[in-house]
């Protein structure tokens, strides 16, 4: 074999062992009776509830409180439901990773396997969900950390394509779909110069560009509102993809994710889009604090991406990303927690909440900027992030808090499924358990012994 086939052969055999082999949860059959549970619901000024029930059928809440479990009209529980004693553990909602590109990419070195970007700097017609690959092995990594939902951005260009809102259980595409279109994600050009090593242009030439591609912002969008105005007067117009796309994001019903980090970025965007008549909702934000009166001013969420890391300016406080978070919340303004991070650490979203309540945020809004405060962003608030008789059955069971670093989960639902909470890293924890685990010297000196060849 030539050394150029086999490097061929590695690399397309690396796309095909990337695949999960773990098959998906059926849709619920028998009733859950979760019980003795200390519950998290995520719900707004909501206390926590201790030694509390929980019922589950046909993938729904339908009843909820404390003591022995009784059915939502006082009714006595199904006889034939399963019950999980869950004394001693918490339940709550399932986790939901914003602003991340997992199942859009696999293997960073593989280019077959990444779908995060199209060509061109307007495509608004691109769908994330579209591009999911539900056989990816970064999607059972990622329950086994308790998210069950994610927010899948596309990349590249100015406006990058639409976001969607998917779960993590499906064989296709269309199971994994939520909310296929959740928003439009739109990447906000640089507002300051950036003297960085890796910057070619001088201040003068980046300001030039930084003009340019606003002016292509304006043309474009305002081509877009010309196309709708068109398609309101006339239904027969011919349809273009990328502006019938952008026809209920221009008139506010949808979201618009702008990411930006510094705050002139952030006061920029939030004012270009607003006078348009368009509901923005920053992504990035470390600038936000700068800004917050206008945040407030314009009810503008925001999403931090990174809580666990470095500051961006040596003169900022050493903690200054783990309190973003308790300092935008403190100012009334609703915050989501993303990791900012390639999405085979989405496992790790909740250490970012963690984080963010170990440095001011209390407890059970860090645990609502990962469940209840993403699923309104979605518009999905009424059916999932809380727990709550009515909505999904989609919860966690954890054997510790959720917030501490030393506990796991160890039950998942996800519209009532059962999750199986295994994947690649289990699995090869498993065998090396068994390869390294303590051996009587008796076996070990069999195992060592070669085998002889039999009597002829």
């Amino acid at each position: 074999m030539t050394p150029l086939l086999s490097v061929f052969i590695s690399i397309h055999l690396s796309g095909i062992f990337a695949q999960s082999t773990i098959v998906p949860a059926p849709a619920q059959t028998t009733p859950i009776i979760i019980e003795h549970a200390i519950i998290h619901t995520a719900v707004q000024g909501a206390a926590v509830i201790q030694d509390g029930f929980v019922i589950l059928e046909n993938g729904m809440i339908v009843s909820l409180g404390t003591g022995a479990p009784v059915g939502s009209k006082g009714e006595a529980p199904p006889t034939n439901a399963q019950r999980i004693n869950a004394t001693g553990m918490h339940l709550t909602p399932g986790f939901i990773s914003s602003a991340t590109t997992l199942g859009l990419i696999e293997t960073q070195q593989v280019r077959a396997t990444d779908d995060r970007t199209e060509f061109g700097p307007f495509h608004p017609e691109v769908a994330a969900w579209l591009s999911v690959n539900p056989d990816s092995n970064l999607i059972p990594v990622a329950r086994l950390g308790g998210v069950l939902l994610a927010l899948v951005f596309p990349q590249g260009g100015n406006v990058s394509g639409e976001a969607s809102l998917i779960r993590l259980n499906g064989w296709t595409t269309d199971d994994l779909a939520v909310v296929p279109d959740a928003g439009t994600v739109l990447q906000w050009p640089s507002t300051e110069p950036a003297p960085r090593w890796f910057t070619a242009k001088n201040a003068q030439e980046q300001e030039k560009q930084r003009r340019i591609t606003l002016r292509a912002f304006d043309d474009f969008f305002d081509a877009a509102l010309a196309y709708s105005k068109a398609r309101t007067d006339d239904p027969k117009l011919s349809v273009d993809l990328r502006f019938e796309r952008l026809r209920d994001v221009l008139d506010g019903s949808r979201p618009l994710f702008i990411e930006a980090a510094s705050a002139g970025q952030i006061e920029s965007a939030i004012l270009w889009s607003t006078r348009r008549g368009m509901k923005p909702i920053i992504v990035g934000g470390k600038g936000a604090p700068a800004v917050v009166d206008l945040l407030l001013a314009h009810k503008v969420p925001v999403i931090v991406q990174g809580v666990l890391s470095l500051p961006r300016f040596a003169h900022e406080d050493y903690d200054s990303a783990y309190t973003l978070p308790a300092r935008l919340a403190t100012k009334g303004i609703d915050v989501a927690i993303a990791t900012g991070d390639e999405p085979s650490n989405d496992r790790n979203l909740v250490h970012h909440a963690a984080m963010a309540a170990s440095f001011g945020m209390p407890r059970e809004d860090a645990l609502a900027a990962i469940t209840r405060v993403p699923a309104q962003l979605c518009g999905v608030g009424d059916r999932y992030g809380v727990i709550v008789v009515g909505h999904s059955a989609t919860l966690l069971l954890h054997d510790g808090d959720p917030l501490e670093i030393k506990s796991s989960v160890r039950g998942a639902w996800l519209d009532g499924r059962s999750i199986e909470l295994t994947s690649h890293q289990t699995e090869l924890k498993a065998k090396y358990e068994k390869k390294y685990a303590p051996r009587s010297s008796a076996s070990a000196t069999s195992d060592s012994t070669p085998a002889k060849s039999p009597a002829p």
